[in-house]
């Protein structure tokens, strides 16, 4: 069997701590990768995510990334269309170096193939909440959906601003460096909350801003009535009413299937269909941006949520606009065996999505509550399921053990790298 590639991501502070070359020896010598990729534009997160402390890192034992800052040099002239601009580094030690050329240049040396993300949140919070808080959705009720740390920063793909910054900034990535591939998993649409209700929670989640009404009512929908039926089942998701409540009690005690909803109320297909063009049309975008400065690139989408069709991703048609997919299916960080061995599941609803041309590189976690085990099952699941490529996440919350194991696993299955 053969594989596209190997790869993980890599963050600046990692390369100031451990060195580029030290952990470069690792994914070659432990785990066997042929690429890796830097994470150009991080969001706010503590790594290691979801173990306490570091394994591997000789300087410090965790780390608070800054919200949303960019770790290569911005180059002015790419921005001239954009209304916004990316940030920098604060920080003292990560501030006048640029590391993803450090990294570029030290993967080509050992002929290895390098790429660059732009993570979930392109926007920090603060100008999210002030000077741009009309390029980020809004729920039924004109607030920004998310919690914590993420509130403000869920930018809306039918304002002209963050679609022109995101072409911005990787249009500049593309242009300046000798990248493979570019990848997004920036938050699409919030999918609001499917907790308390596995179809009707849809309704407490973005966007209804200025930007999507203009482009509803383009396209000829019924925005008026559209709000108003979104509206009056996010009440009942909220209990905000007496009345409301009791349809809440009513909801409960029934089992109306989402299809009976659909047939219920047309307009509530309408909304979740202008979702799914509206993100379609802004990866049109993005992608004809980045091969119009790079045409040999390879842009790739991650896609995170397994529940596509509430945060409007439809891949059917997001699939002609990328040239691979990535699926963040961490399922071996859990523990769970069962879940590991289900990894099938979701690579084969993509796989049906984007046909078999289409490039799918799927993922593993080698983290937490990660066995060997755990991972050669992963791996061997997602190489029998019609995988063209393995990614990890990630390198900083790995023992060299779990790294080693990834390497037993592609000998498993017999998985040479082109």
């Amino acid at each position: 069997m053969y594989w596209k590639e190997l790869t993980t991501g890599i963050y600046p502070w990692d390369m100031h701590d451990e060195g580029i070359e030290n952990i470069l020896d690792h994914l070659q010598n432990h785990a066997g990768n042929n690429a890796a990729y830097m994470l150009a534009v991080m969001h706010h997160e503590k790594r290691p995510l979801h173990d306490n402390y570091y394994h591997h890192n000789p300087v410090r034992k965790r780390y608070l990334a800054e919200d949303s800052r960019s770790y290569f040099t911005i180059h002015p002239e790419s921005y001239t269309n954009s209304r916004i601009k990316p940030l920098p580094s604060d920080r003292e030690f990560l501030q006048g170096t640029d590391w993803l050329e450090i990294f570029t240049t030290a993967l080509r040396k050992r002929g290895m193939s390098p790429g660059a993300e732009i993570s979930h949140t392109p926007l920090d919070s603060v100008r999210g909440a002030g000077e741009f808080a009309d390029c980020i959705q809004r729920d039924i009720y004109g607030n920004p959906p998310g919690h914590g740390y993420f509130s403000n920063q869920q930018l809306c793909w039918n304002s002209p601003d963050a679609r022109a910054y995101m072409c911005a900034i990787a249009t500049d990535l593309v242009t300046h460096y000798d990248i493979d591939m570019i990848q997004t998993c920036s938050f699409l649409l919030n999918q609001g909350q499917l907790s308390i209700h596995p179809f009707l929670g849809v309704t407490l989640g973005g966007c209804f801003c200025e930007n999507c009404e203009r482009e509803a009512r383009k396209a000829g929908l019924d925005w008026d009535k559209i709000r108003a039926t979104v509206r009056h089942y996010a009440d009942i998701m909220k209990r905000a009413t007496l009345e409301a409540n009791e349809d809440w009690l009513l909801l409960q005690r029934g089992s109306s299937s989402a299809v009976m909803f659909l047939l219920e109320s047309p307009e509530l297909y309408q909304w979740l269909k202008f979702r799914c063009d509206s993100i379609t049309r802004y990866f049109k975008e993005l992608s004809e941006a980045i091969h119009a400065a790079n045409a040999k690139v390879d842009f790739r989408f991650n896609t995170c949520w397994p529940e596509a069709e509430f945060i409007g991703q439809d891949l059917t048609q997001i699939g002609k606009y990328v040239d691979s997919i990535r699926i963040m299916d961490y399922a071996e960080q859990t523990g769970d065996e069962e879940r590991v061995l289900n990894k099938g599941k979701w690579l084969a609803n993509v796989r049906r999505q984007v046909g078999e041309d289409k490039i799918i590189i799927d993922s593993i976690a080698p983290r937490a509550k990660a066995t060997p085990d755990l991972i050669r099952k992963g791996i061997r699941t997602v190489a029998l399921g019609g995988a063209d490529g393995l990614a990890y996440g990630f390198y900083d919350g790995a023992t060299i053990e779990r790294l080693e194991a990834i390497k037993a696993g592609m000998a498993d299955c017999e998985i040479k790298l082109r």
